[in-house]
Formats: C-alpha cells, structure tokens, sequence
C-alpha cells in the first residue's frame, strides 16, 4: 500500500507504516526528527497529496501514482475548542483569529476531501465556530495502553473506526 503520512516530522506513524511493508512516506515542511530522510518528503503535503513523482530529502524520486491511504495531521492551533477563550475579547470575535481559524480550516479540508481511497484526518475537538464537518469518531490514549487522557477526534474515509486495546492504563 502507498500511504502519505501529511504534516508528520517525527516519522513515527511512517516508520510503523514501513515496519509492516508499507511504502509510506512521512511530510512536512521541517525536517524529519524521525531519521530516515529517505521517507520524507520535505515541502507542501497539498502537493504530496496528488501523488505522482515525489522526491524524497535524500534527492530520489519516486513515482507513487495514487496514494492509497492518507493519515494527516494538520496544525490545530486555530481549530481546536481549547484555543475558544483566545476567539473572542469583550465579546466579540476577534477578527484576525477568525480569519487564521477559516485558514487552518481550508487546510484541513484539502486533506479531507482528498481524492484518496482512504483518509483518516486527526485533530482534537475543534471549535464549533469553524463548522468542521462531523468527525467519525473520538478516542483517548488510555484506550490504547497509555496512563493519560487528551480526547483526539478522527475524521475517516474508507477506514474502520479504531477499537480500544486496553480498559483503562
């Protein structure tokens, strides 16, 4: 399967993705902390999105066609609902917030409505101010074996919902 890991330096899903036999490739525009140049692609993930040739930091290329499964991870500094206090003063909405939050939407979206068979978007809760479509699901890490909470919505297409591994930590 050719998986695009969008808006990921830390390689850390890319590296899973390649320990199953994946040809996965992680993208941002940092450099990876990840080490493994030879699966980033360093630049725009809306032009990685497309497919096609890529080049990775270690200068090859790679014809990729069609991605087949799209994980993105866009920033959520202007989407999230802990950022709220920050959309408002006196009131009202602030301006200049507004527009940064209807940017970061704009982002989001190009990742959702990308045409790949199978995307799954993360993000946490978002604000409801920015209209995100519904999300398909909400999970915590503690359902996966980790001794912490921090609730993280997925938007899926063509993809399970993901099930618990663990009861509590």
């Amino acid at each position: 399967m050719k998986v695009l890991i969008a808006c990921e330096e830390s390689q850390t899903v890319c590296k899973a993705f390649r320990a199953r036999g994946h040809e996965a490739y992680s993208c941002d525009i940092q450099e990876p902390s990840g080490g493994k140049p030879e699966w980033h692609i360093l630049g725009d993930a809306l032009e990685a999105i497309k497919g096609g040739t890529i080049v990775t930091m270690d200068g090859q290329t790679h014809d990729v066609g069609k991605w087949d499964l799209l994980i993105a991870h866009p920033p959520c500094t202007y989407l999230t609902n802990a950022g709220a206090v920050r959309m408002r003063r006196n009131g009202e909405i602030v301006p200049e917030r507004y527009h940064l939050a209807m940017e970061a939407k704009a982002f989001f979206m190009e990742f959702y409505n990308a045409d790949i068979p199978m995307i799954a978007v993360e993000n946490p809760t978002p604000m409801k101010i920015v209209e995100l479509p519904p999300y398909t699901q909400a999970i915590q890490p503690y359902e996966h074996g980790h001794p912490y909470s921090k609730r993280t919505c997925l938007w899926l297409k063509g993809l399970p919902k993901l099930y618990p591994t663990s009861k509590s930590a």
